[in-house]
């Protein structure tokens, strides 16, 4: 769908889009890979291990394909190892916001904004909190562990987001810097706007390209002009 000439709301993703990871393919695959192997199950080729990341529905039925007999005691120790290596990179200034996160106050001016993430609630709150980001939105939808079933590239987290912020998909954007964010935006109906990250590699598996490809949130400025709509107060 084309980028809509009205926009009264813009769902952001949240690891790679709004904070800055180490190369996330490698950052993310290594944690499987060491939690593999301390539940002493094979190793699968890295072309699969990438697969399971935009799996979304299929996460959990992948792993146990793999050989992951208790599932929900595996993720519990996937997040609690993940969160540990985050808050040892946030201290040591490898993981923090990107710089063009100052667009988010003028974006929250015209129009309301909301986190639609993969990442689990403990560990994306964390970083929101820990960064002073969650003033700037108004929903936040946190989709990893308990909801990996509806994680994106499924549109369900979308849906919510803007039935929460009560802004019709006609007039949403959806922001990120990956297949999973572009391909939701494009299963959600709304406008889809990757933002290219040096450290992330463009989308290999997208159908459909994206409405709009930017360098920086700043450009989105330009997509809410003054006589746009201005948000409604909570």
């Amino acid at each position: 769908m084309p980028t809509p000439t009205t926009v009264r709301g813009i769902l952001f993703d949240l690891d790679g889009t709004i904070v800055r990871l180490p190369n996330q393919e490698t950052f993310f695959d290594g944690l499987l890979v060491d939690i593999l192997h301390e539940y002493d199950v094979p190793i699968p080729d890295p072309q699969v291990r990438l697969a399971i990341w935009h799996s979304g529905g299929q996460f959990e039925s992948i792993l146990r394909r793999w050989g992951v007999r208790d599932y929900d005691s595996f993720i519990r120790r996937f997040d609690d190892y993940d969160l540990a290596k985050r808050r040892t990179l946030v201290k040591a200034g490898v993981i923090c916001p990107f710089p063009d996160v100052t667009a988010l106050a003028a974006l929250h001016k015209q129009a309301k904004l909301g986190i639609v993430t993969n990442t689990p609630p403990e560990i994306a709150s964390f970083e929101l909190t820990h960064f002073k980001l969650t003033r700037h939105f108004d929903e936040l939808v946190m989709l990893g562990t308990v909801e990996q079933h509806i994680a994106k590239p499924e549109p369900d987290g979308l849906h919510r987001c803007l039935h929460n912020l009560h802004v019709p998909e006609s007039q949403a954007l959806m922001v990120g810097d990956s297949s999973s964010d572009m391909i939701a935006g494009q299963r959600a109906g709304v406008g889809t706007v990757l933002v290219r990250r040096p450290e992330q590699p463009m989308p290999r598996n997208l159908k459909v390209p994206p409405d709009l490809v930017i360098d920086d949130l700043h450009e989105l400025l330009r997509l809410l002009p003054s006589a746009s709509p201005t948000r409604e107060s909570r």
